[in-house]
């Protein structure tokens, strides 16, 4: 019996240094009797953790904080109680006070606006010296958009494509470096970069290969661009202009007033289901998920398109965001939260914002240019309909005293933000129509110096804003000395 116990002990003292030695084998190290190691402590694998950057998280969810839902701007921006709190919009944006309530005072604008290196000519031309010129790396395959121009000098080539993207209005920072680049995005907030490299030979014999890559949105978009500027550098004769900013065969009238419409039976849609619509896009608006947000507001300009869906959908959707006091608002305040996207945007004024060339600043601007075009696309119905008037006649002394100021501050910053520009000259044309107090307050507020400033951009880069601004001169003024 003794013997049988000894046995088992050895086996199973041996078994034990076996498994011992193996987990000192996978680890890299010795175990003995004396220096016991354990296997499942050895084998553990190493706890890693990652810190969150406060200031994104503060960006992030600027927008979507309840106390900014439940403010009224036909106030001014006083604080006004939310909820439990007495939270008021202005102090959640930073903003001062009297800022936002000021009256009379004119419109404030910044003595200098910081500009990169490659803005500060007059005029806007990409100048790149043929001899400068790289040969392409060959450590990735080439692109299927990009095309070999040949017996034609680099500076020629460059110089047409700044002229193509000046015509389609496509905002673009050209490199004064050896890289040759051109950094873009058009009206569809579609980014793209363009490069231009030696061809085969010798730089100063061979051809210039002209190089198009595609970096984020949408790609139908991408290639109209991309087709012209290939084609604008081998001096083709094609439609350089803007031409994407004209509304496509499909949407050149109303759905509802097309043959293939009139020849079916829909079923009847009643006010429960218009209102039902809109819901769900401020359903989206009020999510806390960034990417909710998106997907509303890119809705929101949908609901106030006449052309994109029925007109009695858009002209509700355009009271909302023109009336705070409108009855489909009491749930969730679409005036209040699109109203705060295009006023408080302390982000996107910022000139040393922390978020600068990153997907933060994309995102945040992308948001408020949705914001600006749904407010441009109401006031638009709703004047057309002859229904503006009296829509923003409760609120008009708020119009006047904080979103026009804005509106005009806009135009003093097209340099950064020409897409934005474009809105708001067509919402001041618009609310210029509607009353004429309200065309001499933006007089007053220096609209005369705004549009010299957004013709002169839009004459230096980008042909869609000269087009609006001079749109917006003759209604304003010519309205104004009437």
């Amino acid at each position: 019996m003794s013997d049988s116990n000894n046995i088992n002990k050895h086996e199973y003292l041996n078994r034990q240094e076996q498994q011992e030695q193996q987990a000192g084998r996978l680890s890299g190290g010795h175990s003995s009797y004396g220096e016991r190691s354990s296997p499942i402590a050895e084998q553990q694998p190493v706890m890693r953790s990652i810190a969150i950057n406060p200031l994104t998280q503060q960006h992030r969810t600027l927008h979507f904080e309840p106390p900014l839902r439940k403010v009224d701007p036909s106030d001014g921006g006083h604080m006004v109680a939310g909820g439990g709190g007495g939270i008021g919009l202005a102090r959640l944006r930073g903003v001062s006070q009297p800022e936002l309530t000021s009256k009379t005072s004119p419109l404030k604008t910044k003595p200098h606006q910081r500009r990169s290196k490659s803005e500060s000519s007059l005029v806007r031309k990409w100048h790149v010296e043929h001899a400068t010129l790289k040969h392409r790396p060959d450590d990735f395959p080439p692109l299927r958009t990009s095309r070999i121009v040949h017996n034609t000098p680099a500076h020629v080539i460059s110089n047409r494509i700044s002229d193509c993207l000046q015509s389609r209005s496509i905002k673009t920072k050209f490199s004064k470096s050896q890289d040759n680049i051109a950094k873009c995005r058009n009206t569809d907030f579609c980014k793209f970069t363009i490069r231009l490299y030696a061809a085969d030979g010798d730089v100063n014999e061979g051809g210039v290969l002209v190089e198009i890559q595609r970096l984020c949105g949408d790609a139908v978009s991408f290639m109209k661009d991309c087709r012209a500027v290939l084609n604008v550098a081998e001096g083709k004769k094609g439609d350089s202009s803007g031409s994407q900013d004209d509304v496509p065969m499909y949407l050149r009238l109303p759905v509802s007033q097309m043959a293939f419409a009139k020849n079916i039976n829909l079923p009847p849609i009643t006010p429960e289901d218009e209102n039902d619509s809109v819901n769900v896009t401020a359903e989206l608006l009020s999510s806390h998920q960034s990417d909710s947000n998106m997907l509303g507001m890119e809705s929101l300009v949908i609901q106030t398109d006449s052309l994109k869906t029925m007109k009695s959908t858009a002209i509700l959707a355009s009271r909302r965001i023109l009336c705070p006091q409108d009855p489909g608002n009491e749930a969730f305040n679409m005036h209040n939260y699109v109203m705060s996207l295009l006023i408080y945007d302390d982000e996107g004024t910022n000139d040393s914002s922390p978020l600068e060339d990153t997907a933060l600043e994309d995102y945040s601007a992308k948001l408020r240019n949705l914001a600006m075009s749904a407010l441009s696309n109401s006031l638009t119905l709703l004047s057309g309909e002859k229904l503006l008037c009296s829509t923003i006649a409760h609120n008009q002394e708020w119009y006047t005293s904080i979103l026009i100021p804005k509106l005009l501050q806009d135009l003093t910053t097209a340099s950064n933000h020409p897409h934005d520009a474009c809105y708001a000259l067509r919402c001041l044309s618009n609310l210029a129509e509607c009353n004429v107090d309200i065309a001499m307050k933006m007089r007053e507020k220096g609209l005369q110096d705004a549009i010299k400033t957004a013709e002169d951009v839009g004459a230096r880069e980008f042909a869609l804003l000269a087009r609006d601004a001079g749109s917006c001169r003759k209604v304003c003024l010519g309205f104004v000395c009437s």
